[in-house]
C-alpha cells in the first residue's frame, strides 16, 4: 500500500465502488446501498453483508461518523479479510446523518478494516480525512456526476 494517505486513497477507492444518484439519501438507505453494492462488486461475500451492517450500526451507536464539511465515514473493523475495503457514494442532500456540524452530508466513505490491524485502520482513515480535509477536494467532487467522475478526482489529487 502506498505511503501518501492521498495516493492510498486512490487505490482503495475503485470506480465501481462509486455509487452516484443514490434513490433515498437517508443514513439507512446510503450504508445499505453501500454494503450491497460492496456485494455485487464482490468485495464482501452475500454471506457477509449482515454482518458489516450490523458493525457499521454498532459503531455508529457509539457516536456519529459524520464529520462535517458534508463528510460522513462510516466505517467498521472486520475478521473477515485482511485488506482495507471503500466504498463510496456521492450524495446531492443527504440526511439523517448526525453531523456533528448540523449539515447535509453530500461525500460518504463507507469503510471496512481488518480486525486485527490498528496501523492500517488509521492510516485509511487519515488518508479519507486528509481528503476531505482540504476544501479543494471536496469542491472537485461536488462538481463529479458519474463514477467516473469521482474516480478521476481521487486519481488527480492522487
Amino acid at each position: 500500500m502506498s505511503d501518501s494517505p492521498t495516493k492510498l486513497l486512490a487505490e482503495l477507492v475503485a470506480e465501481k465502488n462509486v455509487l452516484t444518484e443514490l434513490p433515498s439519501e437517508d443514513h439507512a438507505s446510503v450504508v445499505k446501498s453501500l454494503v450491497q453494492n460492496m456485494v455485487a462488486t464482490g468485495l464482501i461475500a452475500k454471506t457477509q453483508a449482515s454482518t458489516v451492517s450490523r458493525l457499521i450500526n454498532e459503531r455508529e451507536a457509539l457516536g456519529s461518523t459524520a464529520l462535517g464539511d458534508g463528510v460522513a465515514i462510516p466505517h467498521a473493523r472486520i475478521g473477515f479479510n485482511d485488506k482495507p475495503l471503500i466504498a463510496f457514494a456521492l450524495l446531492k442532500k443527504g440526511q439523517g446523518f448526525n453531523s456533528l456540524d448540523g449539515g447535509s452530508v453530500h461525500f460518504v466513505f463507507l469503510a471496512l478494516t481488518p480486525k486485527d490491524d490498528d496501523a492500517i485502520h488509521r492510516a485509511v482513515l487519515q488518508a479519507i480525512t486528509a481528503f476531505v480535509r482540504k476544501p479543494v477536494h471536496r469542491k472537485a467532487l461536488s462538481g463529479c456526476r458519474t463514477s467516473a467522475d469521482v474516480r478521476s478526482v481521487f486519481l488527480d489529487y492522487a
